[in-house]
Parts: structure tokens; C-alpha cells; sequence
């Protein structure tokens, strides 16, 4: 069984693909930003992504409701004062006239102070979508378990090997997002430079056109192009080994985070270890005469300067690690000339 087989079913294997991950190129940032504001969970390594369709595309949050809903209640009553006093007039009864007139200018005057006050907030809303980046929403493009082949059920259900090498990215970045390394000051500047969401979608994306070409070339399959047929499933095999493999380093990746999040307890640990210490022979110099207790302490404590070298050296090995998790473009660069010269 190949590494990134024995992976899938060690990590995710007995659990059913639940993911819906957004390709960040599809959108731009203001839109991520609203729905980030609105608290809508779409990067790969959310734990489980919020399914919603409609509602993403919609300004449907309390600042829009309250402007919207009293602008359009007002318009309404204002409507309605204004109806029976145009017949009042019409039909000549001035003081009628007056009386509905004068409550409809109260009432227009009231809609338009509110809309004045609650219109600006509603425009300012972070989670706010202009009506461009609405318009924009329905070209987003995500990777989900049916776009790579996934069929629920037991008796017409099916799976294919991409979707697997998805799930199993999906859940090695949901893992790398929950170490405490990720989101540890001493990573601030390594995570910057790793840009998870893009990796996993980029993967994704890749491996859809596999799913789509493959079934596209087995659609020609007959007896006059079976020979041609298996010769474009190889290639299709590299390029796949090539994915599996990209894969494969995010696990690496992650490993190494776990290594350092061990370092950084017992970092922790020694740092409070160095504290409680202090407090202790402060205790004892202002209650006892021990000579011997300051050096006694000190040979007994955790050294924390040992587990900072570590943790050092930790760090250059994840920076070689991340190197090869994201060196994406030269596998990319295989990836795409093998499907290219199935295309040519």
C-alpha cells in the first residue's frame, strides 16, 4: 500500500468527507472579508465548514434588517397616510386632506431621519457585500467531495482515489491549524509565509481536472482506442503520484509542528519552572539562612536557555520542511506538463 493510502486510512478512513473548501483566487478580498465579518468558516483548516449558499451571496445581518426593514415600514405607513388624503383632495375634503397630508409629511420626515442614521452604519458594516461583490459571490469556486467523484451510499455509492488524497489534505490542515506551534509568536513569521488555504485548494483544483479527465478519456474507451486509453491513464498516474506526494510533505510538515509543540511545553514549563524558583529563594532569603538552597534550586531547575537551542534548531529543520511543502510550483509545473501532453 502506497504512504499516502496508509495515511488516509490511519487519519480519516472510517470518517465520511464532510468539506467544503473555497479556491481563494475565485473571490476577492472583500468578499473574504465580509464573510470572515460575519463569521462564515471557509478556509481549509476550518473544522467543518459552514454549508451555506444563498445567505452568502445576501446582506441578510442586523444592520441591513434594521435599515432596510424600518426604511421600508416607514416608506409604507408614509404610503399610507398618503393614499386616502390624495382621494380626500380629490374628492373635496380639504380638512381630511390636511389631516392625512400633514400625517404623511410626519412620517416622511421620521423614515428619512432614520434612514439618515441607520443607513451610514448599514453602509460601514464590515460584513456588508457591495452590490459588485454580490454579483461576484456566484462565481465562487469550491472543492467539495462531490466535485471529486464522491457518491454517498452503500449500494450506489462510489469514491474515488482523488477525493481520498483530498479528505485526507483537508484533514492533515485541520490539524496543522490546532497545534499550538501555528499559532504560537515564535511561528508569526514562518506562518505568513505559508499560505495553507492556498496550498489545500490548489491541490483540490488539481486533482477535479484529473477526476474530469479521466472520465472524459474512459468515455472514449472502445476496442479501437483502449490501447490509447490506458496509455493517457498512466500519464494520469504520474500526475496523481505527483499530488500524493505533495500531500505526503503536508503531513511531514505537520509532524514537525507537533515535534515543536512539545518544545514549546517544555519550554513553558521551564520558564515557569525559572519563576516559581526565583519566588521560592526570595522566600527562603527573607526566612532563612540557607547558603546552599540559591545553588540547590538552580541544579534542580528545568534549563530553559537548553530548550531555546532547541526549539532553535526545531525551527531551521520546519523552515527545510516548508520548503518542500511549499515548493508547489515546480510539482504544479510536472503536474500540468502531464496533463498538457495528454490535451496535445
Amino acid at each position: 500500500m502506497s504512504e499516502w493510502k496508509s495515511l488516509w486510512k490511519r487519519e480519516c478512513g472510517k470518517t465520511a468527507p464532510i468539506y467544503r473548501v473555497l479556491v481563494p483566487e475565485s473571490v476577492n478580498e472583500d468578499i473574504m472579508r465580509a464573510w470572515t465579518a460575519r463569521g462564515y468558516r471557509y478556509t481549509a483548516g476550518a473544522p467543518s465548514a459552514i454549508m451555506l449558499t444563498g445567505g452568502m451571496s445576501r446582506n441578510l445581518f442586523r444592520s441591513s434588517v434594521v435599515f432596510k426593514g424600518g426604511t421600508a415600514a416607514g416608506t409604507a405607513v408614509t404610503a399610507g397616510f398618503a393614499a386616502p388624503g390624495g382621494l380626500a383632495l380629490l374628492s373635496g375634503f380639504g380638512e381630511a386632506a390636511m389631516t392625512f397630508g400633514g400625517m404623511g409629511a410626519v412620517t416622511a420626515l421620521g423614515t428619512g431621519i432614520f434612514a439618515a442614521v441607520t443607513g451610514p452604519r448599514y453602509l460601514r458594516d464590515p460584513k456588508r457585500l457591495s452590490r459588485k461583490n454580490r454579483s461576484k459571490v456566484a462565481g465562487a469556486r469550491w472543492i467539495t467531495p462531490a466535485s471529486l467523484g464522491w457518491v454517498p451510499g452503500r449500494r450506489e455509492g462510489r469514491d474515488t482515489d482523488e477525493q481520498r488524497l483530498f479528505h485526507l489534505a483537508v484533514t492533515i490542515a485541520r490539524k496543522i491549524v490546532r497545534t499550538r506551534a501555528w499559532t504560537h509568536p515564535v511561528l508569526r513569521d514562518h506562518v505568513s509565509r505559508v499560505d495553507l488555504d492556498h496550498a489545500v485548494a490548489s491541490i483540490g483544483v488539481r486533482l477535479e481536472e484529473l477526476v474530469n479527465l479521466r472520465e472524459e478519456i474512459e468515455g472514449i474507451r472502445d476496442a479501437g482506442t483502449a490501447k490509447s486509453v490506458e496509455t493517457y491513464l498512466s500519464k494520469l498516474a504520474v500526475a496523481f503520484s505527483s499530488m500524493a506526494r505533495r500531500v505526503e510533505s503536508m503531513h511531514e510538515y505537520y509532524e514537525r509542528l507537533t515535534e515543536l509543540d512539545q518544545q514549546l511545553v517544555l519550554l513553558a514549563n521551564s520558564e515557569r519552572s525559572r519563576e516559581l524558583g526565583d519566588r521560592v529563594l526570595d522566600v527562603l532569603s527573607r526566612t532563612a539562612a540557607d547558603d546552599s538552597a540559591d545553588w540547590q534550586f538552580r541544579e534542580l531547575r528545568i534549563d530553559a536557555e537548553s530548550q531555546s537551542s532547541v526549539i532553535s534548531g526545531l525551527l531551521d529543520e520546519l523552515d527545510q520542511t516548508a520548503d518542500d511543502f511549499d515548493d508547489f510550483d515546480t510539482r504544479l509545473a510536472e503536474a500540468r506538463r502531464s496533463v498538457d501532453e495528454l490535451e496535445a
